[in-house]
């Protein structure tokens, strides 16, 4: 988590948290779309996780669950680590938080990436 006042507010936070506890924050002053974005790892009561976008755009703060496709070997991982940055828009630095390896292997990922036009 980035160690700078985030300034996301509580209310906001707890919105689309729910009853989930945060395991990993990370906050983009600047995201690739411009806006303010925070990448949230979200650990339900049920032990499952998800995965919540907010975004403030300066007139509101929306918030966007994100779906991960399931994978059974590393090339579909890779795949959906490719389609999780280029469709969805998440920062290297929480890919390798979620996928659990660096984030210089998840630049080596999208670089290889086909799909992807840099």
């Amino acid at each position: 988590m980035n160690q700078e006042n985030t300034g996301l507010d509580e209310v906001v936070l707890q919105k689309f948290a729910a009853d989930g506890t945060v395991e990993f924050e990370n906050y983009l002053p600047r995201s690739r779309s411009g806006m303010r974005t925070w990448e949230l790892k979200i650990r339900d009561e049920d032990g499952s996780r998800r995965i919540v976008v907010i975004r403030d755009s300066g007139l509101n703060v929306t918030g966007t669950e994100v779906a991960v496709q399931p994978f059974t070997n590393r090339a579909e991982r890779n795949e959906e680590i490719c389609r999780l940055y280029g469709e969805c828009h998440l920062s290297q630095v929480f890919l390798a938080n979620l996928f659990n390896i660096s984030q210089s292997a998840v630049s080596v990922i999208i670089k290889n990436c086909k799909c992807i036009k840099l």
